[in-house]
């Protein structure tokens, strides 16, 4: 049975601030319906709430969930096809950036990580294929990794890792789900102006270390939210009918290579 929506169904996991908030105003900006999925209720209500007036509460839906419980997935799933009659786009966006030395990391940090990163994102990836695999056309599903997928960082070895292991699965899920037409692909962004950056450069101290990590990133800058937004909205466009099992790494040229300021060699 084809899709016979007007517009396109979709989910973004960690809608509620950051990254997945840019990512589900984008689609909502593009005329999909969204439906918008994070643990924080408060935070959550309050960007759907201001949304629903802007783009109208049909094409607007949010659910609570903590996505380390594989049976949300199902659930979210579900209500998404009931609310909008199917599902084309699931975008895996939410996720945990805890810094803490190789040395220190316990088992419930190392658990925490896994399970948020890669667990959740799995066990949703499953559930929206299912769906997709029933309606028989197709549908793209973008994991949000990270240039820590790449490129080694001191201090996160769990979250490293688990980046790594959502590139691997994003290939792997691309080869078992391209016969049904469901495109797999990931977007890895660097340095974020997010909420969350923004609440941290509180001190002369945190300022310092931003414009540090800032000199390692050719083109000088944090990127916004809506850039990592349209690098989603792209593999999932016509555009990206020939892509799928890659991951796209939107960060200024930071995993290119380290810029040395000021040197002549």
């Amino acid at each position: 049975m084809g899709n016979t929506r007007k517009e396109r169904a979709v989910i973004v996991t960690g809608a509620a601030r950051g990254i997945g908030k840019g990512i589900a105003e984008a689609f909502l900006e593009e005329g999909a319906k969204v439906l918008l999925v994070d643990h924080n209720r408060e935070n959550l209500q309050e960007t759907a709430n201001a949304w629903k007036r802007a783009y109208g509460e049909d094409r607007l839906a949010e659910q609570v969930h903590d996505i380390r419980e594989t049976a949300a997935a199902t659930k979210v799933v579900d209500f998404a096809v009931q609310r909008f009659g199917g599902l084309d786009v699931l975008v895996n966006c939410a996720g945990i950036y805890p810094s803490r030395s190789a040395l220190e990391i316990t088992e419930q940090d190392w658990e925490l990580v896994f399970d948020l990163n890669v667990k959740g994102l799995f066990f949703f990836a499953q559930a929206a294929a299912m769906q997709m695999k029933e309606q028989e056309s197709g549908g793209r599903i973008v994991n949000i990794s990270s240039t820590a997928s790449e490129v080694a960082r001191p201090g996160v070895s769990h979250y490293c890792s688990s980046k790594a292991a959502v590139k691997m699965l994003t290939q792997v899920l691309a080869l078992e789900w391209a016969p049904y037409g469901i495109h797999v692909n990931a977007v890895g962004p660097g340095l974020v102006e997010t909420e969350t950056l923004l609440e941290t450069l509180s001190t002369e101290e945190a300022k310092k270390e931003h414009l540090e990590k800032l000199s390692y990133c050719p083109l000088q800058r944090a990127a916004l939210a809506r850039e990592i937004a349209d690098a989603v909205l792209f593999l999932v466009s016509a555009k990206a009918g020939y892509i799928t099992g890659q991951n796209l790494l939107v960060d200024g040229g930071y995993s290119a290579g380290r810029v040395f300021q000021n040197s002549s060699v």
